[in-house]
This record gives C-alpha cells, structure tokens and sequence, in this order.
C-alpha cells in the first residue's frame, strides 16, 4: 500500500505555520506528516528551528485524523533517551494511535550544540541502537534502571503512558541503518526508495515494517512572480523562494511483532 504524506519542514516554517499547515494536509486528505527536529536549521538562510515537542502537542489538537511523526528525532547526544521516551509517551496519549516516533543518529550540523565529543558514525549507530533499548524499556512501565555502555538510567518511570505505544521507525541511508531498522525498530526511513536498502532491512528482521522516504520533489513558489515551480534537488538542496512542502511515500505501513503501524481508515 502506498501513501503519500506531507513534509512539515521546522527549518522553513514557525511553530503557527507549521500548525496550520498540518491542518490543511488534513483537510485535503493526506493521511500523515512528518515533522523535522533539530536545534539548528541546515542553513541560517532556512531562519527557523521551532522546538518540536511544542509543535507535536499543538497539532494533535489543531488535528481529528492526520498521523504525526518525528522525522526524524536524534535521541542520543542532545537530548536523552529517557526524556525522549516521555515526550513520544505523552504525545502518544494526546492522539492515540497517531503517532510515530522516527529516530535516527543525528547530524553534527544540527545536534551539536554543548560541546560534548561528536562520534563517529559507528558509534552513534551502537549508540542509537542503546537509547531504542531505553525507550522501549521506559515505555514497559513501572519503575526502571539501565546501567549502559553509553546511558545511565536509574529509578526512572513514565507515569503518563499511552495505551500502546507508538511504533519506532529508524532513519538511515546506508546498510548499517537497515540492518538497524530491521532490528531493532519498526520501520525505516530513508532518502530515497532504495532497494538493497529495503533487502537490508527486511533480512535484518524488518519484514512487514513501514518503509518511509523522500521523493526529490520540491514544490516551491517564486519569490519574484508568485508562481509555482517544481524543483529537483537532493534531500538538503535549496531553491529559489520559499519552499512550501516535500512529499514522503510510505510503503506498506504495517509493523513487524504483531502490531500495525496506524494507518488511516
């Protein structure tokens, strides 16, 4: 099954932009957005970098049906996982059943903002891989520790859990990614619809998951004649005038372990 979502784009667009435009996705019937976290936008040009979470709480009240998700959220170096695991649970319970947390490791262009040391992409794999681990164990319930190679936990619990928590998709663009997404989450989202990618991710254990990528699509207005033209740039390219929004496609957005992805009805 194929759906096209709608890009909500943070490093182009504040907060109340943002919100209304979730609700014109919804009102013209795309059946799921993807919102961006970082602090920092890709370019200083973009000018905007609005605090997810904030957003997240809005549009699920400015909203009756569309599905939001993080994409994607980088759950390791600025922000911990337990902190991640209450902000997804507490977005899952303002609109259950309608929300996806997508993770990935991150980018030092975005995320790198305490000085702390910027691993390598090996780490921040083993790492991401361990901060998953955090989550779901928070999400179990009751009181909780986790003594780590690279998290420390200890008497932690979520009070406010939803009734199911939110499927995880993991974001990547290389076979290490996949082979993590199949493993440990349950979906993937990539750059582009590659299929030695999806292969990885489905031998990896990911079979029956959500896949999600970008087209390459950009649809734009001209800032000097206020007409509509069509771009094609690479996933961080940018263009003349103010970019309006990007499409995902998701394919076969049902989860792995017996549970499904939410999925319009």
């Amino acid at each position: 099954m194929l759906e096209i979502g709608y890009k909500l784009c943070s490093e182009e667009h504040g907060p109340n932009d943002l919100i209304r435009y979730a609700q014109q996705a919804e009102a013209v019937g795309f059946t799921f957005a993807m919102i961006s976290d970082h602090f920092h936008p890709w370019t200083a040009e973009q000018g905007q970098s609005p605090f997810v979470w904030s957003v997240i709480g809005a549009i699920a009240h400015a909203t009756k049906r569309i599905r939001i998700g993080t994409g994607v959220t980088c759950p390791t170096i600025r922000i911990h996982p337990a902190i991640i695991a209450q902000a997804a649970a507490t977005a899952t319970a303002i609109m259950p059943g309608r929300f996806m947390l997508g993770l990935g490791s991150g980018e030092n262009l975005n995320e790198h903002i305490f000085g702390d040391r910027w691993p390598p992409a090996d780490i921040r794999q083993e790492m991401l891989k361990e901060a998953i681990d955090v989550i779901r164990q928070l999400w179990r319930g009751g009181e909780q520790s986790h003594y780590g190679d690279y998290f420390t936990v200890e008497n932690a619990r979520i009070y406010t859990l939803p009734d199911e928590p939110p499927p995880i998709l993991v974001a990547g663009s290389g076979p290490k990614s996949a082979d993590l997404a199949g493993r440990a989450g349950d979906g993937f989202i990539s750059t582009a619809p590659r299929e030695e990618l999806l292969d990885r991710f489905r031998n990896a254990g990911g079979d029956g998951g959500a896949r999600s990528g970008s087209l390459r699509g950009l649809l734009c207005r001209d800032a000097e004649s206020n007409r509509r033209c069509r771009f094609f740039v690479d996933g961080r390219g940018n263009c003349a005038g103010a970019v309006l929004r990007f499409l995902v496609w998701a394919d076969g957005l049902f989860a792995k372990r017996g549970k499904a992805v939410p999925s319009a009805q």
